[in-house]
């Protein structure tokens, strides 16, 4: 929980810091990975294993992450997006 709220202050700041997004990105990664009974030590393995289909449509999107801040963010978004998928829907309190 703690990764994803980290991603998500990261991707409000507006300019976040490229390597600090990146490395709590691929930390919820593996978290999520970990749910599902996969261990990926390496970042870049982990958000690849999590991710290939929108990676995929993003032309390479994990390994331009690393160096391109407006990737990194995109590739956050989708790793915080599949984490939301996991929460427990909450009904509106009337």
């Amino acid at each position: 929980m703690q990764a994803a709220v980290e991603v998500r202050r990261q991707l409000l700041k507006g300019a976040p810091d490229l390597r600090a997004l990146f490395k709590v990105t691929a930390l919820l990664a593996k978290v999520l990975l970990r749910f599902d009974g996969t261990e990926q030590a390496d970042d870049t393995d982990a958000l690849v294993a999590l991710a290939p289909a929108e990676a995929e449509q993003h032309d390479g999107l994990v390994r331009k992450a690393r160096t391109d801040r407006a990737d990194a963010q995109v590739l956050a978004q989708l790793v915080l997006e599949r984490w939301m998928t996991t929460m427990p829907a909450v009904e509106a309190i009337a």
